[in-house]
């Protein structure tokens, strides 16, 4: 009787453990008046996930077989991005996050390198903009949509985020 009930709590100790240590992140992001949570677990996924519905057609994968997220903004919207490492291990976890804008596999800028250093049970965060008229190309056609990566490295660790610029809508004839 002991013997199983040591098994058993053992067995939830397991549970606990394994779900809760580790390094997580999530990324906040904000577009207009809209904000979106995107947590560790749509990282796993093995297809993309939109926010809060499917935009338009998107290749089913991102990043090699894995799921990436996308999200729409309009032309003249910055887009408010905050990276936060939760570190739920016994030690010190360092990193060096760097943050570029992807567009046809080509770089588009740089916008943060920065190493990280998070102490035990303990988180840290990036935080940047993007101002989508600093980024569209001055001879896209304003009735022309335009997607771009937000490409994540933190360490081996790769996070991508797309982003549909929605074309600007017709006058409205009376």
């Amino acid at each position: 009787m002991y013997l199983t009930l040591a098994c058993f709590v053992g067995l939830i100790a397991v549970f606990v453990v394994d779900g809760y240590l580790g390094v997580y992140d999530t990324v906040y992001i904000t577009t207009g008046e809209q904000s979106f949570k995107v947590e560790a677990d749509v990282w796993q996924r093995q297809y993309p996930t939109y926010a809060p519905a499917r935009i338009e057609y998107a290749p089913m994968s991102v990043e090699g077989d894995k799921g990436g997220y996308y999200i729409g903004a309009n032309r003249d919207e910055k887009i408010y991005f905050r990276y936060e490492v939760d570190n739920r291990l016994f030690s010190t976890y360092k990193a060096d996050i760097e943050v570029s804008v992807w567009h046809s596999q080509q770089k588009v800028r740089d916008l943060i390198p920065q190493p990280m250093s998070i102490s035990a049970f303990d988180k840290g965060e990036s935080e940047w903009v993007i101002d989508n008229t600093e980024i569209l190309p001055k001879d896209i056609p304003p009735e022309q949509s335009y997607q771009y990566t937000v490409i994540i490295k933190r360490g081996e660790i790769e996070r991508r985020i797309v982003v549909s610029i929605n074309p600007v809508g017709y006058p409205r004839k009376y």
